[in-house]
């Protein structure tokens, strides 16, 4: 289906249920400005876009014979069952991470105090803290590379996937540095310095690829992608870092309603009837 039939197709399913323009967007949470371009015919959007509208409308999506200049066949790309769960258990392990990375930061500031002179137990609590952190991490990415590939969203999944790498080596380095004291541990700035820079612009292009899922996901999306830009960019000063901390809660919340969204949208496109080839 090429532009204009998709539009005039979208304008007709709409007012066949009565929808203006803004109801649609409440439905489907793609941006009323989208709505209106592929409605004008502007745009050839994404399937994935596509598909969201349908299933908003309650109607089985009719795939056709496209060319390069058409909306690609990619239902193939659609999560099945058992990866739409993915999703479900990335937006639990986000909390998880999101709880350690609170302890695992109070627990930094009692060593700070301690000036590094902890007991066995002590380090043993924080070890097993950042084991968790990492895996939980892990699982917490693992939704957005889900998501990359249901929306076409290519740096989503390069991003995250740098992102895991980064947090399990900055991981394994706050754990090698429980041997040291708070005064050795200054040996250690130039690699703080060096993850918290890496880790900050990979923050932001993860922001930024969290803005492109705007037209899928809604304004939600766009929220947690700006709450992540800003997280990286005080990270990346180094002497700023500890700003990142108080901005990284309200990120990583939006991030995980924006998992929990991409669960629901998956749910409902599952059970939307498809048309056979």
């Amino acid at each position: 289906m090429q532009q204009p039939e998709l539009g005039k197709r979208l304008v007709a399913l709409r007012k066949e249920k009565n929808l203006t323009q803004e109801e649609l967007v409440e439905k489907s949470h793609v941006s009323v400005r989208t709505i209106q371009r592929i409605e004008s015919g502007e745009v050839l959007p994404r399937l994935s876009t596509v598909k969201i509208l349908w299933a908003a409308l309650g109607e089985k999506y009719e795939p056709v014979s496209t060319n390069s200049n058409q909306v690609m066949d990619t239902r193939k790309k659609v999560l099945p069952n058992a990866n739409r769960m993915t999703v479900l258990i990335a937006a639990l392990a986000g909390a998880v991470y999101l709880v350690s990375q609170i302890v695992l930061g109070t627990l930094d500031v009692a060593w700070f105090t301690s000036k590094g002179e902890w007991e066995f137990s002590m380090k043993a609590i924080y070890t097993a803290f950042t084991v968790i952190m990492v895996v939980s991490y892990v699982f917490f990415a693992r939704g957005f590379i889900a998501l990359s590939n249901v929306f076409e969203n290519a740096l989503l999944k390069i991003v995250a996937y740098m992102l895991i790498t980064t947090t399990a080596a900055i991981g394994f380095l706050d754990v090698f540095t429980l041997s040291f004291t708070v005064a050795e541990t200054e040996l250690f700035s130039i690699p703080y310095a060096f993850a918290a820079i890496l880790f900050g612009t990979l923050s932001i292009v993860f922001g930024v690829a969290l803005i492109r899922l705007q037209d899928g996901m809604g304004e939600l999306s766009r929220v947690a992608g700006i709450l992540e830009i800003a997280t990286g960019c005080f990270l990346i000063t180094v002497i700023l870092f500890f700003v990142s901390y108080v901005i990284m809660i309200p990120a990583l919340v939006a991030e995980i309603l924006l998992l929990y969204r991409g669960y629901e949208y998956l749910s409902r496109v599952d059970t939307t009837p498809q048309a056979s080839d």
